[in-house]
């Protein structure tokens, strides 16, 4: 089996708490804590990917707002990716990382599904990587067209039933994740 990373975008306190929390944000939490522990139980890679603006910006590096949630389990020994656009690639070093530690698999998680795990998925699966995106892992907020539910159902249909390379992107719950991804506890 190859190597497997484990990719957590965006899940930041700006989207994940106040008086308009991401959709389903305590479950996505939740479940993305157990995804990690068990990457990590198998010498998987995890890493916490952040997005962050100017100094003056909502996001600024270190930011109340751009912190991670309490709740979100972040082991020393995460890697750590700071971007400036929606996708996770680009003018970062997340790309050099996977490739030196022999990574050929990721599993996406975070927010907002419709741009920065779209477009993470989207290098991704360009990059060669085997991409799944763990569909009861991803989240938005409602838009003026759409609920964050329908926004993730869509998400999920367009990734199984797309492709910018020729290999879709897998879309799996968590469950069949940890069920196929991971040996047996």
């Amino acid at each position: 089996m190859s190597r497997v990373a484990v990719i957590v975008i965006d899940v930041q306190q700006m989207f994940f708490s106040g008086p308009t929390p991401a959709f389903r944000a305590g479950d996505v939490i939740d479940g993305i804590n157990r995804l990690t522990a068990t990457a990590r139980r198998e010498d998987a890679s995890v890493f916490f990917v952040q997005h962050e603006s100017d100094a003056n910006g909502p996001l600024a590096h270190g930011s109340d707002a751009w912190q991670l949630p309490d709740g979100l389990v972040r082991e020393p020994n995460d890697g750590s990716i700071f971007k400036t656009v929606g996708d996770s690639f680009q003018n970062t070093s997340l790309a050099e990382q996977l490739h030196d530690d022999g990574i050929e698999d990721v599993l996406l998680c975070g927010y907002a599904s419709e741009f920065c795990v779209n477009a993470t998925a989207r290098r991704a699966e360009l990059l060669g990587l085997r991409t799944t995106v763990v569909s009861d892992l991803h989240t938005t907020h409602s838009k003026p067209h759409l609920t964050a539910d329908q926004i993730i159902e869509h998400q999920n249909f367009v990734w199984a039933n797309s492709s910018m390379s020729g290999t879709r992107v897998t879309v799996l719950p968590l469950e069949d994740v940890l069920r196929t991804q991971f040996k047996p506890v």
